[in-house]
């Protein structure tokens, strides 16, 4: 700052606010912040809003929360609200980088804004966080996103967040984290009744996967029926989603009757013209289904593949394209291409943070198998009983079985 000038700081109560959010993000009290000429009473007053900041406390309270100076200086109003509309139109032109930066730029210039557009901020940048394959960057703001909706009192809000947020922890295969916090939006949707039919739905389909990865069956059958009797109006598009859940249940259970039923369904009420993105995707998630049931590469597979593939080529973004190269090294490996589904399946394992946990142990699952049935027997099944051992150490004990199965299918084949 040059000597005589004047700066235009955030007005109180926003300064004050603003300097609170900061101390609380870095787990600092008060005291901690206080110093020289800014005694601990006086920030207190200042985070109340009951006194004016000077100068010298703004260049000291930026020290000690290292931050710039400008962080505190008053923005225009519009600021947040433009860049929010450019982050909203990049989301919905699938550019979801730039989508990002808009929105963590709004997010960051969001100190005195009133918590109703911090909110569609917050949400908005946990979409494209998303759609990226984020998903640490995603619960980061789904957990701000979470407290947003908390000052709010909404519960409607609150379990939007809490929805998000368990889908992260499941993604992550933190099943006991991603079944707390569904059951916390649950029990808020079964205390207010203003929380929607599809949100109630999009808590037990969170449920149900997070139980299904945990071996808990009935638990995951329960909650895939419970979400079945939802009247489809009320539901929408979900209403596949929905479908695709219970028929992949029913499957690990056994019952490849109604779960092959269930699926047709799904994949016949999907709108291509309405939601050619969710047309697509519910068909690139029921090939390993149809593949598990029929162990060989039918018709309908092939017919499935290329409906995926030309939807994921037009529309998808980076997890579309890594979930479809690990079907193509899937349907490879079950024409007896194991070379080339073993190179897909590198090629799916070299980019860490793009698919789901649970996604990439079965690629690697793959992966072991293709390279025994290429007669290098010795370092994967060694490395297939390390994934197996693993899985059940963390009582994934759904994808744990899938390794003892391959395992030992794949001793079998190679005559040992």
């Amino acid at each position: 700052m040059e000597s005589g000038e004047t700066m235009d700081y955030l007005a109180q109560p926003a300064f004050g606010q603003l300097v609170g959010r900061l101390r609380r993000e870095k787990g600092l009290s008060q005291a901690d912040i206080a110093g020289d000429g800014v005694s601990s009473s006086y920030v207190s007053r200042l985070e109340s809003g009951h006194r004016a900041p000077t100068a010298q406390a703004v260049c000291h309270l930026s020290a000690r929360l290292e931050v710039p100076e400008d962080t505190f200086l008053a923005r225009s109003p519009q600021m947040v609200p433009a860049l929010l509309a450019e982050g909203v139109a990049a989301l919905e032109d699938s550019r979801h980088g730039v989508a990002v930066e808009a929105l963590t730029a709004a997010a960051e210039e969001a100190g005195d804004v009133a918590p109703e557009l911090l909110w569609q901020v917050l949400w908005n940048l946990a979409r494209a966080h998303e759609q990226l394959g984020e998903h640490a960057e995603q619960q980061k703001v789904l957990t701000r996103l979470l407290a947003v909706g908390e000052t709010l009192n909404s519960p409607v809000l609150q379990v939007k967040a809490l929805v998000g947020l368990a889908s992260c922890a499941q993604l992550a295969d933190n099943a006991e984290e991603a079944l707390a916090l569904a059951g916390q939006a649950l029990a808020l949707s079964e205390r207010h009744p203003q929380v929607s039919r599809a949100d109630e739905a999009r808590i037990l389909l969170v449920l149900a996967a997070a139980e299904s990865e945990a071996g808990r069956w009935s638990d995951a059958q329960r909650h895939a029926e419970l979400a079945l009797e939802i009247p489809s109006e009320e539901l929408g598009p979900l209403r596949a989603q929905v479908l695709w859940t219970a028929a992949t249940v029913a499957v690990r259970q056994g019952d490849a009757d109604r779960g092959l039923a269930r699926l047709e369904e799904a994949l016949r009420i999907a709108d291509r013209k309405e939601s050619p993105l969710l047309w697509g995707r519910l068909r690139l998630a029921a090939i390993p289904l149809v593949l598990g049931i029929h162990q060989e590469v039918t018709s309908q597979v092939e017919q499935l593949c290329r409906e995926a593939a030309n939807v994921v080529d037009l529309l998808g973004d980076r997890v579309d394209e890594a979930r479809m190269k690990a079907v193509e090294a899937r349907v490879a490996f079950h024409r007896g291409n194991l070379e080339s589904a073993a190179e897909l399946a590198r090629e799916v394992l070299a980019e860490p943070d793009i698919l789901p946990h649970q996604d990439r142990m079965r690629i690697e699952i793959l992966l072991h198998q293709a390279e025994i049935g290429l007669g290098r027997p010795d370092e994967a099944v060694t490395a297939l009983r390390s994934v197996a051992e693993r899985l059940q150490a963390s009582a994934n004990f759904d994808l744990a079985a899938e390794a003892w199965k391959a395992l030992a299918e794949a001793l079998v084949r190679a005559g040992r």
